[in-house]
């Protein structure tokens, strides 16, 4: 947000702006500003009113939001903590790679990308020492939690390639270092120690440590300086010249002569290496005189250490370095969702900070005073009002609140302040004017969903946004499909699948299906008294009717079988009406098939509105029918590529249900297209492909088999998506070839003319 806050109205410049105001309106001059005058007296209490108004609009934000019972709702005001916020999925490798150590059996990992892009190498470090009894089985611990730790925080359209653990080599220090004269032998020896073995373990940073906790603005403005980058791990030693600066910091250091990393040699009882087996350097410190190859001198003297006692001045050090390492949070300073100070709102009526003259309850014998009774009363109520939306801030702010308000004012103005919090996250709500977004629902469905729809939104970004580029995995959808099924009104796939629906009912969705003929004929009916009387007042409330009923009151149906057109028109409640009966007495409930012909006859009720019930309960049930078999499947070709190593890099599919009567429209699709384009991330390529009945059942079999492990079921889907895809622009090019102006015979003269 940009700007200054408004600074509270003044007095003084109230009543000289309403005075300039009330001559223009008037036309004269005041010149009298005595009490006795009521209209002045007047104007400076209801400048009054305005400055306290305008000094509890200025009280903190937490203040007003707090409500009556002293309490700040953060669940329904949508607030959340900053520790919630702040934090994101994996963006850098270095990210990816701070993500998996923190498994508990894994020390730290080395995070690489292959020749192949997309594929991720890991190398993986235990946390405990590989001498232990059984280094095997730490080893293989250390190993499934990286993997499952990457698959949690995987890359969208990134998988892992290669899976390294590394062992480890022991390697000694060597070299000279000149001290002061106040230093203290063993504890310059421990610090030069424990740095070089932090620099091997990638965790040196060059200082910067503090025993103050990072702020949110620490976190927001600079979050690299909460990494460390990793060292060179590639079998080479690494160089620590590039490291004086940080060994010259050492109290007690007066030069740093050369240093060097020696590799001691493997045990005898020693694991054979695997092949490709790769190593991590571990600093051993030296147990005997002997084996101290770190020379501290003094005016050229080489001194003598204890082995013994520089061990307990390392651990010192660590203990030391730990309690000022930048590890924790300032808790003051991300502590922000307390309750605020509830204030009182109460305004006295201007009425009753006038002189007993003017009040309105003064008995007053001219009639002409009754306008100032009416002009006062007015301001009162206006005031009054202004105070009173002051008072109802928390509620008017809580997504809990009018969810099921008709009021279609209030909507309006929930929806714009809505929009306003989403657009204060950085995101904007996507036009749905011409989108059949809302096909399936009422008017007053469609307003309570407008209200949720953005609540729902707005509760969510913490986390979509957080795992934007995460792909899906068992946990959750990750933060693109996340947020394209929330904006898209796509719920999750039931684990049945999303021809679940159809399946349960033992319906195929067949183009050359012959569906019964209807019977009854629109010339037979007999005529209301005006056609809206055939109509079915919408109640989108009605309960669904059960499967047996729901099939025995389909005529269209023959064997468990009709056509797709017949299904999306199922969805419409226009094609649902109540007829009277031939001899009167009854009323049936008929579906028009299209095509102005014969009607299909649904049910038979004695009682109209008895009718009118069942039809909405007919048309509810199969429009229920169609939303849930709605969803999305995003399908990423890297995780198909199976024993081949065969993979489009960036790719991707997005499955989404197509035989559907909202998924069927063109504006819906092109609704979905732009939400697509709009969030999906600008290095992949992500293509949607809508898929009918049929298709999407030996899709969903094969996804399934893919999960479950079968030999073969990755290049069995490839080859499924790209037929079906070609498929989908071979139908889209023979449309348009259908839509263009056919040529004119040249033998057809009066055409010619």
């Amino acid at each position: 947000m940009t700007g200054t806050d408004p600074q509270p109205l003044e007095f003084a410049l109230l009543r000289q702006r309403a005075i300039g105001h009330a001559q223009a309106a008037s036309g004269k001059i005041w010149t009298d500003f005595n009490l006795h005058d009521p209209g002045v007296t007047l104007l400076e209490q209801t400048c009054f009113s305005l400055t306290e108004i305008s000094y509890q609009t200025s009280h903190a934000i937490r203040d007003l939001l707090t409500g009556a019972g002293g309490r700040l709702d953060v669940e329904g005001l949508a607030l959340f903590d900053p520790a919630r916020v702040l934090p994101g999925e994996p963006v850098t490798d270095l990210d990816l790679a701070a993500q998996i150590a923190a498994a508990p059996q894994v020390g730290r990992v080395l995070v690489s990308r292959m020749a192949r892009q997309g594929l991720y190498a890991l190398t993986v470090i235990p946390a405990v020492d590989p001498r232990a009894a059984d280094p095997e089985a730490l080893e293989t611990q250390a190993r499934h939690q990286a993997r499952a730790a990457f698959y949690r925080h995987r890359p969208l359209a990134c998988d892992l390639g290669r899976i390294r653990v590394a062992r480890r080599r022991e390697t000694a220090l060597e070299g000279e270092v000149q001290i002061t004269a106040a230093a203290r032998p063993e504890r310059v020896a421990a610090e030069i120690y424990y740095h070089v073995s932090a620099i091997l373990r990638g965790q040196e940073d060059g200082g910067g440590e503090t025993r103050k906790g990072a702020t949110r603005a620490d976190v927001f403005e600079a979050p690299q300086s909460f990494f460390h980058a990793p060292t060179d791990q590639d079998g080479k030693v690494p160089d620590l010249e590039t490291h004086l600066s940080i060994l010259r910091a050492i109290p007690g250091v007066a030069h740093v002569g050369t240093l060097a990393l020696r590799d001691l040699p493997p045990p005898v009882l020693a694991r054979p290496p695997e092949p490709g087996q790769e190593y991590y350097r571990d600093l051993v410190l030296p147990a005997t005189a002997p084996e101290i190859g770190l020379t501290l001198t003094l005016h050229g003297i080489a001194l003598v250490l204890n082995p013994n006692r520089i061990r307990e001045e390392v651990f010192r050090v660590a203990a030391d370095h730990i309690a000022r390492a930048r590890h924790h949070l300032d808790e003051p300073d991300w502590a922000v969702l307390w309750d605020g100070r509830r204030r009182d709102f109460t305004l006295a009526q201007v009425d009753a900070l006038l002189p007993a003259l003017y009040r309105t309850a003064a008995p007053r014998p001219a009639p002409a005073e009754a306008g100032l009774d009416v002009y006062r009363s007015a301001i009162d109520t206006h005031l009054a009002a202004m105070a009173q939306s002051l008072a109802a801030l928390p509620e008017f702010f809580s997504g809990d609140t009018d969810r099921d308000a008709m009021d279609p004012a209030r909507q309006r103005q929930r929806i714009a302040v809505l929009d306003h919090l989403v657009a204060l996250q950085g995101e904007e709500m996507p036009p749905t004017q011409h989108s059949d977004l809302h096909l399936y629902r009422g008017q007053a469905q469609r307003g309570r969903f407008e209200l949720w729809w953005r609540i729902a939104y707005l509760r969510a970004l913490p986390a979509v946004n957080a795992a934007r580029g995460t792909g899906p995995h068992g946990q959750g959808p990750g933060g693109f499909l996340g947020k394209l099924r929330l904006l898209a009104d796509l719920p999750p796939p039931p684990g049945a699948g999303l021809t679940a629906g159809l399946a349960m009912l033992g319906l195929t969705l067949d183009a050359g299906a012959a569906p019964p003929v209807p019977t009854i004929a629109r010339a037979d009916l007999v005529p209301p008294e005006t056609p809206f009387d055939m109509l079915v007042r919408r109640d989108d409330t009605a309960r669904p009717l059960a499967p047996a009923v729901l099939l025995k009151s389909s005529p269209w149906i023959a064997q468990g079988r009709t056509t797709p057109e017949l299904f999306l028109r199922s969805a419409n409640p226009s094609n649902y009406i109540v007829a009277a009966g031939e001899t009167g007495g009854h009323f049936h409930v008929l579906f028009d098939p299209g095509h102005g012909g014969p009607l299909y006859r649904c049910a038979t009720h004695r009682d109209k509105a008895a009718a009118a019930a069942f039809a909405n309960r007919l048309r509810n049930t199969w429009r229920a029918l169609h939303a849930d078999a709605e969803g999305a499947y995003l399908v990423e070709d890297i995780l198909l590529r199976g024993k081949s190593q065969e993979f489009a890099s960036h790719s991707a599919t997005l499955v989404l249900t197509g035989w559907t009567a909202r998924a069927a429209r063109p504006a819906y699709r092109a609704y979905v297209a732009t939400l697509l384009a709009r969030l999906a991330p600008a290095h992949l390529l992500i293509r949607p492909l809508w898929l009918e009945a049929g298709e999407m059942a030996r899709f969903e079999r094969l996804q399934r088999a893919v999960a479950e492990g079968a030999d073969g079921a990755p290049r069995a889907l490839r080859a499924l998506l790209a037929v079906l895809a070609m498929r989908r622009r071979l139908e889209a090019v023979s449309a348009r070839l259908a839509a263009l102006p056919r040529p004119v015979a040249t033998g057809d003269a009066g055409a010619m003319q």
